[in-house]
Parts: C-alpha cells; sequence; structure tokens
C-alpha cells in the first residue's frame, strides 16, 4: 500500500522546490551578466538571491485554505 504525503505536505515541498529552482535561475542570471563581488559582497548577494526567490516562491505556490468538510461547520 502507498501512502501519498498529505495536502500541506505536497504543497510545501513544491514551495521549497521552485524556490531552489528560481535560485538556481537568477545566480546563474547574475553570473551572466557578469556581477563581480569580493569579500562580503558575495554573501550578501547570495542573501539577497535566496530572499528575492522565496518571495517570488510564495506568488507562484499559493496557499489556498483547506476546503471545509461538509458537518464541520460550527453553528
Amino acid at each position: 500500500m502507498a501512502k501519498t504525503l498529505s495536502q500541506k505536505m505536497r504543497r510545501d515541498w513544491h514551495y521549497y522546490a521552485v524556490a531552489i529552482g528560481l535560485i538556481f535561475i537568477l545566480n546563474g542570471v547574475i553570473g551572466l551578466l557578469g556581477f563581480q563581488t569580493e569579500g562580503w559582497q558575495n554573501y550578501a548577494v547570495g542573501l539577497v538571491t535566496w530572499i528575492i526567490c522565496f518571495w517570488l516562491a510564495s506568488f507562484i505556490i499559493r496557499r489556498r485554505p483547506e476546503p471545509e468538510e461538509p458537518g464541520t461547520a460550527e453553528e
């Protein structure tokens, strides 16, 4: 019997996968543009790319509210 992931775990997995993919793409674009950094600037550029990519991933992977099952609504 195959075990399936919950809806939340699947959505979170896709969020992180998209964010990491965007990080690779953005770092590649920065490298192709020839942006030169030295010392602490390497870490600053890396941090900024991570922040931007996770922010973009939050728009791509929307976190929709869980649908309510009939009979669980409060009266």
